[in-house]
């Protein structure tokens, strides 16, 4: 049943998208582990958002397409992810400490 559905849904979509989004459910399952641990380390937190930057990225790029989109639009876009995830950890790691 799995191997029909996992043909299914690699014939519905591109070759590139179906592997990015294998890679991002594999790097969601360790993200949520770590969180379902409920370790409130700064190690545990700085993995979880490299984690996020990751996942945004492959989102930013394959899925939202601004790879082809003009270089400012993906550089406000780009630069607003990443700002606003790195603010969320130094403010996540800062009350860790």
């Amino acid at each position: 049943m799995l191997t029909n559905l996992y043909r299914r849904a690699r014939r519905s979509c591109s070759e590139q998208s179906f592997n990015i989004w294998l890679r991002l459910i594999a790097l969601t399952l360790p993200s949520a582990a770590i969180a379902e641990t409920g370790n409130t380390s700064v190690t545990a937190t700085i993995v979880v958002c490299l984690i996020v930057m990751a996942k945004g990225h492959w989102v930013i790029g394959i899925f939202m397409e601004l790879k082809h989109a003009s270089p400012l639009s993906r550089r406000i876009v780009k630069g607003y992810f990443y700002g606003m995830t790195m603010l969320v950890g130094v403010i996540v790691a800062y009350s860790q400490i």
